[in-house]
């Protein structure tokens, strides 16, 4: 059951939340940029990640800072210091004397001003995402990037505000509509254009470097290394100026926008607040991305009603595909899928068989393949592998099969043929990589580009 939202007040601001649970720790969620505890947990996704929380035995609280959501919408010049201020009124209200903050983008930012300024009352903090300071200068020698920042303040227009414009600034992958429907909601029910937009304003003024010396508890300040919007180096410095930072790289593995927690996400979570993590079984597996080439263009072409029948009958053809060759399907992507196979061999035929079933709806794939250690937790995949194999997919010609030398090793003295593509840098993953196409196999299919 969701619990009913409640107020906390400060300064004559009424400031709201909700409280998940019971048990021997506090948890505070501090949400980024803007919020509705109340939209909030609509979304299923939402709830598994408190429900995770709450098996460590935490209670969960939840708030919407003020300016947003269901707190009184004035105060939207507030500083950091304000709505740290505030964060601590709302655990006066809850009957917390002590917890950790997990905060994302900015709310992480006012977190850390919470642990400096009350560091009796906050425990530790993990910070994901969070920039130190919005604007470059000489000892911060980093900021957002302009192209980026000006098409995320142009979602912010009133006839683009509530269309789902911001969630696709943290998102790489089309689809979807179920999440980018929420969104649009989410949107509309915590601001307006123009108080989202002075909003943004004030996360870009916000420089917290005042405060780091005096935070002088745990953070664990999370990275994930696939987010383009965001470099390592800001997150880096901000770890080595906490007294007590650290910074852990994250290769998330779902198709979720960056601003949703995944499991990679709550995995580094709970073992930084629990010095170990549940985790999921581990296993050397062969993961294959599949994703349509031109899947927007098609839609258009072909109109909603028609792409809807495509789209399914390429998503059954690929699963008989995925269990005549003894392969797991993971989850889907939007316009692909993703499977694991115990073997190469059966990874390489599925994905033979995947351009030539496309090919007869008229679609074209483009595929990435790599074997390596996973975590399997239910349908999701965990792991550096996996982030591999998404960026080798990506990296892919439409219409071929690209795999990592790994692949092409495990396969030699097999009836493979593999061409090579270079060495390529592959976003958020460590190294140079050696990449090859598969040119032909056993599964009777061309894999060369019709």
């Amino acid at each position: 059951m969701i619990p009913a939202t409640r107020y906390a007040g400060r300064n004559g601001v009424d400031l709201a939340y909700k409280v998940f649970g019971e048990g021997d720790r506090d948890i505070v969620l501090a949400f980024a940029f803007i919020s509705n505890v109340d939209v909030f947990c609509e979304l299923p996704e939402h709830l598994e990640f408190i429900e995770r929380l709450r098996g460590l035995g935490a209670r969960v609280i939840l708030f919407d800072k003020r300016g947003t959501g269901l707190s009184d919408r004035g105060g939207l010049d507030a500083s950091v210091e304000d709505h740290a201020d505030d964060l601590v009124a709302i655990l006066d209200a809850a009957g917390s004397a002590r917890a950790t903050i997990i905060g994302w983008f900015d709310g992480g930012a006012t977190a850390l001003v919470a642990a400096a300024r009350h560091p009796d009352r906050v425990e530790a903090v993990i910070a994901y995402e969070v920039l130190a300071v919005g604007r470059a200068d000489a000892e911060f020698p980093w900021e957002l990037d302009a192209s980026w920042i000006a098409s995320l303040m142009a979602g912010l227009e009133p006839s683009e505000w509530g269309r789902g414009h911001v969630v696709r600034q943290f998102w790489q992958s089309e689809g979807a509509e179920r999440l980018v429907a929420w969104w649009e909601r989410y949107e509309s029910m915590s601001a307006t254009p123009t108080a989202a937009r002075r909003l943004a304003e004030a996360i870009v003024r916000l420089d917290v470097r005042p405060h780091l010396a005096e935070v002088r508890v745990p953070v664990l300040v999370l990275h994930d290394a696939a987010l383009e919007a965001f470099d390592e180096a800001p997150m880096r410095w901000l770890a080595d100026a906490l007294p007590d930072g650290r910074l852990q790289l994250v290769h998330r593995s779902s198709a979720l926008p960056a601003i949703l927690p995944d499991s990679a996400l709550v995995d580094e979570m709970e073992e930084f607040l629990t010095g170990s993590r549940s985790g999921g079984r581990r296993d050397v597996l062969t993961t294959v991305f599949t994703d349509i080439v031109g899947s927007t263009a098609a839609l258009a072409r072909t109109g909603d009603e028609s792409w809807r029948s495509i789209h399914a009958s390429h998503d059954e053809a690929l699963r008989r595909s995925i269990a005549r060759f003894s392969g797991t399907e993971a989850n889907t992507t939007g316009d692909g899928i993703v499977a694991t196979f115990p073997l190469p061999s059966s990874a390489l035929h599925f994905a033979a068989q995947a351009l030539d079933s496309a090919r007869a709806l008229g679609l074209e794939l483009r595929v990435g393949v790599h074997s390596g250690e996973l975590i399997l937790r239910g349908d999701d995949l965990v792991g550096l592998a996996v982030h591999a194999a998404a960026r080798i997919c990506a990296a892919a010609d439409p219409g071929r099969i690209m795999v990592s030398d790994t692949v092409r090793t495990l396969l030699l003295g097999l009836p493979f043929a593999f061409e090579p593509a270079g060495e390529h840098e592959l976003k958020g993953v460590p190294d140079r990589w050696r990449l090859w196409y598969c040119v032909d196999g056993p599964a009777g299919a061309e894999t060369r580009p019709s």
